[in-house]
């Protein structure tokens, strides 16, 4: 049974995310905390990087030093049990890393979900090297990871996305968003699971909806399902959901999160 607050109400669960602030709130760490209070879940957020950004226009980045993520960390785990985490633009890999160690130090039983940014949506390129060794320590201590091709590609080191998500899910989940490919009529997401396409996640793309920031809100939609004690698959398809309300909440570049 869940504990009751004071206010005889059962105390929400609690999810991080780790990320850049967009000072738009269309992504980053604004975008994730909208998404997961709308889900019925306690958001707190630690910031790896202040982004000179709206939602048409990316000027540059000015990164926090690891130090102060491990100070906020530490306060955060001497009062919140959190359930899941929800890592979003970090320096490089070894910063990724960085954020897992912290995670497990703190939080033993967390789930891991990684939305992987390496390139803004503007244009601005954060040229992130992908070495081996990184990566798998990444990948090793995930539930899923959220790229899109572009990302995938990258990642994988390969020039075909569906190829690269395939080869990175022998080591975690893949969730391969199709925002970004090609297809003008359909956006579809692939679910890789130990090599194969488990599920694909098809959907007729609707003119003027496209939203600044629906691949964070995605992942933080996902990680606060599993925050509810969800499964992955079931997370998925809840996040799915969201994300479907978010992208036709209004005809701006901004969306509405659901009360």
């Amino acid at each position: 049974m869940p504990v009751k607050s004071p206010y005889n109400r059962p105390y929400r669960p609690i999810a991080l995310t780790i990320a850049g602030y967009d000072p738009s709130g269309g992504a980053g760490v604004l975008a994730d905390i909208k998404t997961f209070e709308s889900l019925g879940v306690y958001g707190l957020a630690i910031i790896t990087s202040n982004t000179h950004q709206n939602d048409v226009s990316f000027k540059g980045v000015t990164w926090l030093a690891k130090k102060e993520k491990e100070k906020n960390m530490a306060l955060l785990a001497e009062r919140f049990p959190v359930k899941a985490v929800k890592l979003g633009m970090h320096k490089d890999l070894q910063d990724v890393v960085h954020s897992i160690k912290l995670c497990e130090q703190h939080f033993p039983d967390i789930k891991i979900t990684w939305d992987p940014v390496l390139a803004a949506s503007a244009g601005f390129d954060l040229n992130i090297k992908i070495g081996k060794n990184s990566l798998h320590n990444i990948l090793s201590k995930l539930v899923l990871i959220t790229p899109n091709q572009q990302e995938a590609e990258k990642l994988g080191k390969s020039k075909n996305a569906n190829e690269a998500a395939s080869v990175l899910s022998k080591e975690c989940p893949v969730l391969l968003k199709g925002g970004h490919s090609s297809d003008k009529k359909h956006s579809t997401d692939y679910l890789f699971i130990n090599g194969e396409n488990k599920k694909e996640y098809s959907s007729v793309r609707i003119k003027g909806i496209e939203k600044h920031g629906s691949g964070c809100v995605l992942s933080a939609a996902i990680t606060a399902s599993l925050a509810n004690g969800d499964s992955l698959k079931e997370a998925i398809d809840k996040g799915k959901k969201y994300v479907t309300h978010f992208l036709k909440s209004n005809n701006t570049l901004l969306g509405y999160h659901l009360n």
